[in-house]
């Protein structure tokens, strides 16, 4: 469950979370002068929650001032900020969880995912294969899905409700049926006031994994932000799982840094790397 907390009163002054399915406290918006202030608020929430882990979406010219505080810059989302890129800083408050479990593993699938850079060819889906936005019709059949692929999740996705609650709240969702059952699904989950959008929630039912029907998805999603005015796009992916690393690669997201621990997915906490795909300039 995530909470949203507008700790200065001002939703320009700063939009805080405090994520405790995954054990994190997030900061999207603050004032620079008041980055100290937030600083000691983040913390103390987290430890009242029991929050292990702080994150701030911060501004290029901040990256100091947060450093000095203990911060380290862990990578970027190119033009989260309408165009403007956001500085992803985390600040650990165990040992445990600022230290990765795979980190042998996640660089070697990194290595390999970007040799695969922008080598994909655009396929049609197989025969009996047809693509097409989901409705909150589809959002129990959604759910098991997401239930059936996923051990752990970020968000409750195994929650056909919840997933109608993200729907209602602009997160758009592509599936690929075969014989009228949902066979792959993904999202676009959009922030309209930040201009950008996290490809997400994507799984693959494992009756038809190996055929293809992510990268049609993606295309789909992707075409449909950018009729939307939606330019910059990004991806987190499983740093431990190499295919959704070298999908990303492959359909021209570049690599931007790596996310420690950074929510509980599959089989716990893990390493996400972010991967982005701007369709416009962006902006330091």
């Amino acid at each position: 469950m995530k909470t949203v907390i507008n700790v200065v009163g001002s939703q320009d002054a700063g939009d805080l979370i405090i994520d405790r399915q995954n054990g994190r406290v997030k900061l999207h918006v603050y004032e620079p002068s008041q980055i100290e202030q937030w600083d000691r608020v983040m913390k103390e929430l987290a430890e009242e929650s029991e929050a292990t882990k702080v994150i701030v979406y911060g501004k290029k010219q901040d990256i100091p001032q947060w450093q000095s505080l203990g911060y380290e810059l862990e990578g970027t989302i190119d033009g989260f900020f309408q165009g403007e890129n956001a500085q992803m800083l985390t600040c650990y408050l165990t040992k445990e969880r600022a230290t990765s479990g795979a980190e042998k593993l996640a660089e070697e699938i990194l290595t390999l995912s970007l040799s695969k850079a922008g080598s994909t060819i655009e396929k049609s889906l197989p025969e009996g294969y047809n693509l097409r936005e989901a409705t909150e019709a589809d959002t129990k059949e959604l759910a098991c899905l997401y239930g059936l692929v996923f051990a752990t999740y970020p968000t409750p996705m195994n929650d056909p409700s919840y997933i109608r609650k993200t729907m209602q709240e602009g997160t758009i969702y592509y599936v690929v049926e075969f014989e009228g059952k949902i066979a792959c699904a993904a999202s676009a989950e959009v922030s309209e006031r930040f201009g950008s959008a996290e490809m997400t929630d994507c799984a693959t039912h494992p009756d038809h994994a190996g055929k293809g029907l992510l990268q049609p998805l993606f295309i789909a999603l992707e075409q449909r932000m950018e009729e939307t005015g939606i330019y910059f796009l990004y991806t987190l992916t499983r740093a431990q799982s190499a295919g959704m690393n070298v999908t990303a690669a492959k359909m021209g997201y570049a690599y931007r840094g790596r996310l420690i621990n950074n929510c509980t997915i599959f089989s716990g906490y893990e390493d996400m790397n972010i991967w982005v795909k701007p369709l416009r300039p962006t902006r330091d």
